[in-house]
């Protein structure tokens, strides 16, 4: 079981820092010349690399805006009765430190009134959409966690705290249900955020069944391993 006490205090550190999502930003017009991620005249740095470390030791890291105001109780137990289940304790926790904004991704999305996607959608929102159809093949219990980018997002099955992966960008999305569970729980999937080992939910194709499975751990692991 994951200490929850330190991964609070890592968070608050990050967000005092202004480091408290994926890609965090290099100061203005600096840094610039080479390839690369960039945002207007900033360069993108990725938590978790070289270039990150790098970049922070020599203080060219920019602050992120600060995330939003914690998530009241009752935001909280809106969101456990549209569920259907209770948020994992360390989430809850982690709730009640800011309404999302940090975290992995493109950051914790929020609960009512807390820190959207880019289509400008919480968690709650998303879940307004799943009687419309817009998430088929939806397993019961999930919560929204994230954003990765590209459409891909992360859940959390409540209450086990079990992680699913959703990616519906596999070459032929009519084989399978983009839904899939990994084997992160939301305690081991934030603390692998905090170590920096943390990358987003993927599919591998296994050309014996012509199916998609998620990337284990160990996997994603090797993959970075790879990158670096």
């Amino acid at each position: 079981m994951t200490d929850s006490r330190t991964v609070l205090n890592a968070v608050r550190d990050l967000i005092a820092a202004g480091h408290h999502r994926d890609e965090v930003p290099g100061r203005s017009g600096v840094a610039l010349a080479g390839g690369g991620t960039f945002r207007g005249d900033r360069r993108l740095y990725w938590r978790g690399t070289a270039d990150f470390a790098s970049a922070e030791a020599e203080g060219l890291l920019d602050r992120l805006p600060p995330p939003p105001q914690p998530a009241s109780p009752r935001m909280i137990e809106e969101a456990e009765a549209l569920v259907g289940g209770a948020l994992p304790a360390l989430l809850k926790e982690l709730y009640a430190e800011a309404n999302g904004g940090f975290g992995p991704g493109y950051g914790l999305l929020g609960l009512r009134d807390g820190f959207t996607d880019d289509m400008g959608r919480t968690a709650i929102d998303i879940l307004a959409e799943v009687p419309k159809g817009f998430w088929p093949g939806m397993p019961s219990g999930l919560l929204p966690l994230c954003t990765w980018g590209c459409a891909i997002y992360s859940f959390v099955h409540c209450p086990s705290g079990r992680i699913y992966g959703w990616d519906p960008n596999p070459v032929d999305p009519d084989d399978d249900v983009p839904f899939f569970d990994q084997e992160y729980v939301f305690d081991t999937w934030i603390k692998s955020w905090l170590d920096g080992s943390l990358r987003q939910p993927w599919l591998i194709y296994e050309e014996g069944t012509r199916t998609y499975r998620g990337a284990t751990i160990e996997e994603t692991k090797s993959a970075m391993s790879a990158e670096n």
